[in-house]
């Protein structure tokens, strides 16, 4: 296992979370990559998802937002109320486009 748990440290956070979905739970590999991601989870260390920049959660507010299906959710992080509205306004652009080009697909 300390071959599987070198190889852990190399994935990434999403490519980490799509492995952990597709093993069993009693597996001993879904506990190392369970563990893993809870070590990225509480990493000081976290960048805005609207403009980028590191966020030290003991110097400045940090907004978090946990998304997605039940199955997979996502989690991202905003140094500011700016930037989490930012992340918003878009989010409903992408969505009305989404929706636009699947009407557009169907007809």
């Amino acid at each position: 296992m300390k071959n599987l748990k070198e190889v852990v440290e190399i994935l990434s956070y999403n490519e980490l979370l799509k492995l952990n979905r597709d093993l069993t739970p009693e597996s001993e590999a879904k506990t190392i990559i369970s563990k893993r991601i809870q070590e990225i989870e509480s990493n000081g260390s976290k960048t805005c998802s609207a403009c980028g920049n590191l966020i030290n959660p003991y110097f400045t507010e940090e907004y978090s937002l946990v998304f997605g299906p039940a199955d997979f959710k996502k989690k991202t992080s905003f140094c500011g109320i700016d930037c989490l509205e930012y992340f918003f306004v878009n989010l409903k652009k992408m969505s009305k486009r989404k929706l636009q080009s699947n009407t557009a697909a169907k007809l």
